[in-house]
Order: C-alpha cells, then sequence, then structure tokens
C-alpha cells in the first residue's frame, strides 16, 4: 500500500489537530491552503497532527489492480483476519464486506463516506464482532478518489464503533468533462473473472463559474467460480490430507434412501453404531453402478465411521460448491456544490448502489435425528422422520424407521440482493471568523434474502402418516422459497463550527464546537410461513427497533511554544437507557529539531451496544458441528455407548436475544510516534500503539455453554428421555446425557480484548534526470502483542503468531494473528510510461497449542494430527491425521506475492493500464481448518481473512477522457 503525503510533510497527519511541522527543504512560499484532516474537526494549514492518516490516493488504488473496495482492504496492513468477505456464501452476513481494523472487529471499525457515517446493513448476525456491519459493497472502488484510514482511537471525534479505528471513503469531487472507463480480470486459468464499466461526468468550476455538478456510475459483474476448479492453493496437499477431489465422494445422502432402525420401541432412536449396523441399517442401491462408492477414511470418514467398508449411492456435491459465487453491482453517485456567496457555499451528494449474490447450495435433506424448527417468538415443535411398520418405505417389518434422503429434484442455495440510499443536503461557509459547516443526512440499508426450495412442514410431516418419499417428493407444496427482507436507515443532523483565538507562544488556538442528531432505525421480517413456524429447520431474523442518539463535542489546540503543541478532544453521548458517555482524548507533539519530530495520543473511546442488541427479537441460530462432551469420547470423535457419531457432529438450535442490562464497551488507547526526514527524499515514521477494550458485547457461544454445563444448567437443554441417555461401563443409563436440543446463547458484557504492536513507514522519492523519476514506498505493521479474555478476570496470553482458539485452547475466537504483515511499493515513471512493483507479505500462523486458560503445557503440541502420548491433552481433531507428516511445523505458512504494473498515457486522452497480481503464481497456503468439517462439509482449503486463491491474476483497463 502506498502511503501518500502532502508536500510540506512527512505523513499525513489524522486526529486532534496537532500542527507542529517537521521542516524540510522549503519550497517557494505559496498561499496557505487550508485543509481538513480525518480525525478532527479543527481546519489547518500545511500542517501535521499527533498521529498519522495512511493516505490512498487513486493512483495507488489502480497500482494494487483491486476490483473492489474490499480487495483493496486487504493492502492495508493494519486490517485484521476477521474482516467479512462476501465471494461465498457467509451465513448471517452473507452478500456483505466489511474491514476490521487491528482484528478489533468490524464493529469497532467506523466507516465513513466523505466524512460523514454510513448506515449500517439490514443484517442481526449473533457472531462476535458481526453485530453492526457496514457494506463495503455499496461503494465502488472506481468513483473513489482517496482513502484516508485513521489507526487509532476516535470516539472522542466520531463517537461509537470507532475504537479500533476509522476509514473514511472520500468520493471525486469537482470533475470537469466526460470519461469512460472498461476494465476486464481472471486469473491464468480464466477463473474468477470479473468485468466493469464505469462513466462520470462533470460541469462547472466551482470558483470561475460558482457551481460543479459531477455524476458518476458503475456497473461490474463477476462470474461463478467452481470450488473443484480452484487450484491456486496447496492443491495436493488439500486432496491427500482432506480427501477433498481425491475421489469421486460427495455425500453418501441422496435421492436412493437410507433407513435406520428403531432401537426400541418408542426410544426415537433411529442411532446406528458399527457394531450394530448389519441389524439398523439398510441403504437403497438403485442408483447407477458408476455412482455407486465404498466408504473410505480417505474420503473423510473417521475410521469408527458406519459407512467405511459400506456401498452407497453418492451425491455429487462438489458441483454445488464454489470458490466466487455470481455477483452484480451497480452505483451511482452524484454530487452538486453551489456558491452562495464569497464564502458560503450550498452542496447535495445522492448516491445509490444495488448488489446481488447468487450463492448456489445443495438440495436439502433429511437425517434420522431430531431437527428444530422455529417460529417468530421460539422454537416450533421439532421434526423427525419416523416411518411406522407398514409404511411403505419403511425395510423392517417389525420396528420403526427414519430416513436419510435427499430431495434431489428441489434447488439448493440463496439469493440476496442489497440496495442502499443515501441523501446528503448542506452548506458550509465562514461567518465572523467561524468556519461552519451542518448537513442533513439520510441513508438506507434495504436486503432481501431468498433461501430457495425449502421444506413446508405442513406437507413434510405427511411422510409420518404413510406418504412415500417418491410422492412427497413429487408434492407440488413440498417447498417454497423463503425470502426475508430487511431495512435499516439513519437520519442525522450534524451541526459544527471551528475558529481561531487567542495566543500562545507557539500561535492561535484552535476551538472547534459540534452536535449531532441521530436516529437509527432496523426492521428484519421474516415471512409469514417461517414466523409461524411451517418452514423445515430455517432460523428467524426478527427485529422492530429505533433510537435516537445526541451528541455534543469539542476540540481544542494549544501551541504552547513554537515547537510543541497540545489538543483535546472530548464528546458526550446519550443513548436510550444509557447513561450520558463521555470520552476524552489528549495529543502532544514535539518537534526536536528540524527534521525530527515525537509525538502521542492518549484517548478513552467506546462502543454502544448495537441496536440488534437491544432490540427484542434477533437473529435465531442452527447451530453445526457441536461436540458435546458428555456423549463424546475426548478425542471428539469416538461416541460412548447409547450414542452415535451425530453426537460428535451435533447440530441443535440456539436462541438469543435482547439484554436491555447491556452497557458501552470501553476502551482505552495510547500511542507513541517518531517522525524522522532527513531531506526532502526520505520520510520515516514508527509509531507504537496500544488498544484496550473491554466489556465486549458478545452472544454466549455453545462452546462454552457445553463446556460449562455443570455451571449454568439452564443454557443447555437435553432430551429428558432416559433411553436415550449414554450408558457407563456396567450398561447404567447416566442422567442428564440426552442428545442435545437447545443451547440458550444471550447478549452479555464479557472480557476483554488488547492489541499491541507498531506502525512503520518509509518514503524515498528521487529524480532520474532524462530517466523519469523513482518513488520507494514501505509501510507496514508487527503485532507485539494480542490478548482474549471472555470472561473479566479470565488469564490472558499474549496469542500473537497463532490461532486465538488454538493457542489458548480455553478461547472460543477462530482469528488468525500474524505478527507481521507489510508491503513495499517502487513506482518508476518518465514520460508517457509508469511502471510499478510491489511485495506483499503474512506472516505465518502457529497451529500449535500452548495453553488452556491457567494451564501452560510443558510441551506445546499441534492441534491438527495424529495424537501422540506425549499431548498434554488427548483431544486433538483428527480429521487430518497426516497433517505433521507434510507440515512438521504446524503452521500456516508465511505467504510472499509480488505485484507488477504499467500504465500507458501516451495517446492523447486515454489511459492504459496492465495489472498482475501474484506476478509468480504462489499458492495461497493450507490450512487444515478451511479443508473438510466433521459434517463432511467441503471448505476452502485456504485462508482467506489471509490469502486469496485468484493466483497470478490479470487486470486490464481502460479510461478516456472526452
Amino acid at each position: 500500500m502506498q502511503l501518500t503525503l502532502k508536500k510540506s510533510v512527512v505523513a499525513v497527519a489524522m486526529t486532534l489537530t496537532t500542527p507542529a511541522v517537521l521542516a524540510q527543504q522549503t519550497p517557494p512560499a505559496q498561499p496557505s491552503q487550508t485543509v481538513y484532516i480525518t480525525g478532527s474537526n479543527l481546519k489547518r494549514v500545511d500542517k501535521e497532527g499527533t498521529s498519522p492518516v495512511q493516505v490512498v490516493t487513486a493512483q495507488d488504488i489502480k497500482d494494487t489492480g483491486a476490483q473492489t473496495v474490499q480487495e483493496l482492504m486487504r493492502f492495508v496492513p493494519a486490517i485484521g483476519s476477521d474482516s467479512n468477505y462476501d465471494t461465498t456464501d457467509g451465513g448471517f452476513s452473507r452478500g456483505v464486506a466489511t474491514a476490521s481494523l487491528r482484528g478489533l472487529s468490524s464493529t469497532s471499525t467506523l466507516i465513513l463516506l466523505n466524512g460523514r457515517r454510513m448506515t449500517p446493513s439490514a443484517y442481526a448476525d449473533p457472531n462476535d464482532g458481526n453485530s453492526t456491519l457496514y457494506d463495503l459493497n455499496s461503494i465502488p472502488v472506481t468513483a473513489l478518489e482517496r482513502v484516508e484510514i485513521l489507526k487509532d482511537g476516535a470516539s472522542a471525534v466520531y463517537g461509537s464503533d470507532a475504537i479500533g479505528g476509522v476509514i473514511n471513503f472520500i468520493t471525486k469531487s469537482n470533475f470537469q468533462g466526460f470519461e469512460f472507463g472498461a476494465r476486464a480480470s481472471a486469473n491464468d486459468d480464466g477463473e474468477f473473472a470479473r468485468r466493469g464499466a464505469t462513466a462520470s461526468w462533470g460541469k462547472g468550476d466551482l470558483e470561475s463559474n460558482g457551481y460543479n455538478f459531477f455524476l458518476t456510475a458503475d456497473v461490474s459483474k463477476r462470474d461463478r467460480t467452481a470450488l473443484r476448479d480452484v487450484k491456486d492453493i496447496a492443491f495436493a496437499q488439500y486432496q491427500q490430507l482432506n480427501g477433498r477431489f481425491a475421489t469421486p465422494y460427495g455425500s453418501q445422502v441422496s435421492q436412493y434412501p437410507t433407513f435406520y432402525r428403531e432401537s426400541a420401541p418408542g426410544t426415537k432412536n433411529f442411532g446406528v453404531n458399527r457394531a450394530n449396523a448389519a441389524d439398523r441399517l439398510r441403504t437403497t442401491l438403485s442408483c447407477d453402478p458408476s455412482q455407486q462408492l465404498v466408504g473410505t477414511t480417505q474420503m473423510g470418514f473417521p475410521a469408527t465411521s458406519v459407512w467405511v467398508g459400506r456401498t452407497f449411492c453418492n451425491f455429487d456435491i462438489n458441483q454445488f460448491l464454489e470458490a466466487q459465487s455470481e455477483g452484480k453491482d451497480g452505483t451511482v453517485m452524484g454530487r452538486g456544490v453551489l456558491k452562495l456567496g464569497e464564502t458560503t457555499r450550498a452542496f447535495a451528494e445522492v448516491a445509490y448502489s444495488r448488489s446481488e449474490r447468487l450463492y448456489t447450495g445443495t438440495p436439502i435433506t433429511l437425517g434420522q435425528s431430531s431437527v428444530n424448527n422455529f417460529t417468530a417468538t421460539g422454537v416450533a415443535d421439532p421434526f423427525q422422520a419416523i416411518l411406522e411398520i407398514g409404511h411403505p418405505d419403511n425395510p423392517f417389518p417389525n420396528a420403526r424407521a427414519s430416513v436419510g434422503y435427499r430431495f434431489a429434484n428441489l434447488r439448493g442455495g440463496n439469493e440476496v440482493i442489497n440496495e442502499s440510499t443515501r441523501v446528503l443536503v448542506g452548506a458550509n461557509g465562514e461567518l465572523r471568523g467561524w468556519t461552519w459547516d451542518t448537513g442533513v443526512l439520510w441513508n438506507r440499508s434495504e436486503k432481501e434474502d431468498t433461501y430457495f426450495d425449502r421444506l413446508y412442514l405442513p406437507t413434510l410431516r405427511k411422510l409420518n402418516t404413510g406418504t412415500s418419499l417418491a410422492a412427497l417428493a413429487a408434492d407440488p407444496t413440498i417447498s417454497q422459497d423463503v425470502t426475508n427482507p430487511g431495512r435499516a436507515s439513519i437520519l442525522q443532523w450534524d451541526a459544527k463550527a471551528s475558529t481561531e483565538f487567542g495566543l500562545l507562544p507557539g500561535g492561535a488556538m484552535g476551538l472547534a464546537l459540534g452536535v449531532e442528531m441521530r436516529r437509527e432505525k432496523i426492521e428484519l421480517d421474516p415471512t409469514p410461513a417461517l414466523a409461524a413456524g411451517d418452514i423445515y429447520g430455517l432460523v428467524n431474523s426478527i427485529i422492530d427497533g429505533e433510537r435516537d442518539v445526541k451528541s455534543a463535542f469539542v476540540e481544542l489546540r494549544t501551541p504552547l511554544l513554537k515547537n510543541l503543541e497540545m489538543d483535546f478532544a472530548g464528546r458526550a453521548d446519550k443513548y436510550p437507557g444509557i447513561k450520558t458517555n463521555y470520552v476524552p482524548k489528549v495529543g502532544v507533539k514535539w518537534t526536536a529539531f528540524d527534521g525530527l519530530a515525537f509525538r502521542g495520543t492518549y484517548a478513552k473511546g467506546f462502543r454502544a451496544p448495537a441496536l440488534v442488541q437491544v432490540t427484542p427479537g434477533g437473529s435465531q441460530v442452527f447451530l453445526r458441528d457441536l461436540f458435546d462432551r458428555r456423549r463424546c469420547e475426548a478425542d471428539e470423535r469416538t461416541p460412548k455407548p447409547g450414542a452415535t457419531e451425530v453426537d460428535c457432529a451435533k447440530s441443535a438450535a440456539g436462541t438469543g436475544g435482547a439484554n436491555p442490562d447491556l452497557v458501552p464497551e470501553k476502551s482505552r488507547s495510547f500511542s507513541l510516534g517518531a517522525i524522522y526526514s532527513p531531506n526532502s527524499n526520505l520520510d520515516l515514521l514508527v509509531e507504537y500503539f496500544r488498544i484496550r477494550k473491554e466489556g465486549e458485547v458478545v452472544q454466549g457461544s455453545a462452546f462454552e455453554a457445553i463446556k460449562n454445563e455443570d455451571r449454568n444448567p439452564g443454557n443447555v437443554v437435553r432430551d429428558p428421555n432416559p433411553a436415550n441417555w449414554v450408558t457407563d461401563a456396567n450398561g447404567t443409563p447416566i442422567p442428564n446425557t440426552g442428545p442435545l436440543l437447545m443451547v440458550r446463547l444471550p447478549w452479555e458484557n464479557q472480557g476483554s480484548t488488547e492489541v499491541r504492536g507498531i506502525d512503520f513507514e518509509v518514503r524515498h522519492r528521487t529524480k532520474l534526470g532524462e530517466w523519469g523519476g523513482l518513488s520507494t514506498k514501505l509501510n507496514g505493521t508487527y503485532m507485539t502483542h494480542y490478548s482474549l479474555a471472555q470472561h473479566p478476570g479470565d488469564i490472558e496470553h499474549n496469542l500473537v503468531g497463532g490461532n486465538a482458539g488454538i493457542y489458548d485452547w480455553n478461547l472460543s475466537s477462530g482469528i488468525d494473528l500474524p505478527r507481521l504483515k507489510f508491503n513495499l511499493a517502487s513506482t518508476w515513471s518518465r514520460g508517457d510510461h509508469a511502471v510499478n512493483a510491489s511485495v506483499n507479505y503474512v506472516g505465518a500462523v502457529s497451529l500449535k497449542r500452548y495453553v488452556n486458560a491457567e494451564t501452560v503445557y510443558d510441551q506445546p503440541f499441534c492441534h491438527y494430527g495424529t495424537a501422540k502420548p506425549t499431548d498434554a491433552e488427548p483431544n486433538r481433531n483428527g480429521t487430518v491425521p497426516l497433517y505433521e507428516d507434510y507440515y512438521p511445523d504446524c503452521k500456516i505458512a508465511r505467504w510472499i506475492t509480488v505485484g507488477l504494473g504499467y500504465t500507458y498515457t501516451g495517446i492523447k486522452n486515454l489511459t492504459l493500464n496492465l495489472n498482475i497480481q501474484n506476478l509468480f503464481d504462489k499458492r495461497a497456503p493450507y490450512d487444515p481448518a478451511q479443508g473438510i468439517s466433521t459434517s463432511f462439509v467441503a471448505l476452502a482449503g485456504y485462508n482467506q481473512g489471509l490469502h486469496n486463491n485468484f493466483g497470478r491474476y490479470f487486470n486490464v483497463s481502460a479510461r478516456y477522457a472526452f
């Protein structure tokens, strides 16, 4: 990533306005230029503040080859691996793309568009860090003039959600003429293809004509790429270690049913294991012989599985798995500015965006276990396929049966459409020594999330009263598409004014005052059939809430000496039901001598509970792959007597809900930096940062609820039928060990996160005479500390360099924490030609287990592979038994890629560009956690939070200005 600095400074300033400039070689005097910098409401004249703002220019964006804002954020080293990506189905957050600074979650990274908030999208994602989702898909990368990234806590300036920092996307303005551009991209296999076009029109010069109107439109389309066609990962290891694509195996559940005999009359226990499978399992082999397979461990089955050595009809689910879903995007943005006088201007902005994502999915199945169903207010009657004696499909003459069956004639998958409309009107100017700005903003987001062909329970229940599977599948009422709409909006008025007054030894003091009033709304409505509990196995998201937020803020700049300045800022925010929240910030900058300066900040911050967390309703969850420690052995794969392998990767209902007692998350941040500019050609910056967030609002995890079931028994609901309990060595049923039915997951203020590290930047410029000029930029983040406490008082370990939930087995977080990320970019330009090259580095991530809460292992051991007697705990993940044979260092490897670009401007009004990402076709490192899950669901084989699976990727574009 390229850090762009103003000519008279070595780094663009941010936060609370500390001027004090580093002396460089002084150019000829020019009229002063007043600018505003992200992170402050005070104006300044070509001066730095207390902390750096990373500025990404339009040229920088082009040099990265990024096709979307989401891709652009991958080139920012401060972005964490816990961002959301919409390349494939993202569950509750499908269809949105977000950014997380410092790995502190998307909810702690405030997104601005032209200096003002965006509305959160219409989602109620129950996953940690996803309660507020600012969708980057609504911003076309081609419309950007620059991006300003404030990598410091900024709640004292912007309010809630700015704990981790602020990303301000600034669109083009004051454009004149007409410009058209087209682009196309794909990798060297022709996969991940995208294409798009953009057009911009502008009229009027603000200074000479008194007005400027600007309009831009962008459309793009991306093609679907099947997962099995992606080879730019560690594909050989993916095949060998996970069995994925190494065999034709897809799923043993097909349109040719499998039947399970009831263990005893009335128990509803249809579980089967290897010991009783001969008596209680019947497969249907009516498929073509070419579709018949014999189960093996190479297919991903554990050695204890009933499918090992058994013939079954294979269903090819691989055809439905995708690495990139089909998508379309369209955006129109406009801005107008009109001079009303010498110093007064009126302005207006309008924007509309629409994104469509089509995710393919496998046709729906039935299994032998009970499946929970949901109404708008809770849990509906569960459904379990039970074929009575004499049922036309029941192969057991003297016992009831259940069935595994896939409705192969139905469509799976989803379609998500997100639309956003944004209107801003306002004015700014100067009056009696005050510079003022005010505006009214309305921003609305709408979502339609459609599930294709979900089973309709009133028809499905006919199976249990004698209707055959064939008749059921042919019934036109067996399924229906389920569309869940949602709407979210903000209506905001803000006003601010700044002035200079008094005189200190270093100059005039600066003062800024402001107020903001905002109404937030969100509505999520399930389709009537789903709300009534008539849709099989699908959860509801239902919310209808609004609140008013009132804020006031102040900033003060005090140039105490010519070379010493301090800034002060404070903000008060009032949320309904929460006492007024006040947070301060202070910054200082000292110029030791020409070319060397030191600066630092200290700030408190907050994040108010999201509207979806304090409004009754919310998202129910369908929990998958739960390890039931009461019904399975410690290796997580072997069922105890009376249980089945299903209990070791269990699906169950999860319910959450609003908690009116939630309080805002609190944070403290600290930064200390040095800036050195020995001459006009070289700038160096080193910045230490520390951010601690406490009282995080999270939904209780199923992992913890099951682990601590004895401590909080009400959070785990089990089948009370003693016939379904597991038994001890003597065959005696063990009380309260029935199959999982439901896990309660209330929102809570829990634990803390602390992150520390060093940002570094180097910028070098040199002139080569007749050979043009060369500029080089290095930008990176070295993380020194990252710790988590899930509950107050929990011991905290430094997790840097590992996966949080593996490094400390007590944690449920799965965030990956590479120690070092950086990019180095050089651009050589001469006349009509410009060549840029870059190196991008992402550090390795250890998959070893070092601690378990207070217990520190004498000998860390790999979480994946075959268990060893020396392991500190006997519960390795055995789904990849040969992992250590291939990766003895037990880590996700570091990833180094090289980019290359060329721009030609030798034809009048025409700009041509070629960009190649990952020039040497470096494959994304293998991640065993993204291989094959215990429920045999194929995953990507690589970590999309750290890497991409594009391989060598080409992007060509052309732009013509009329």
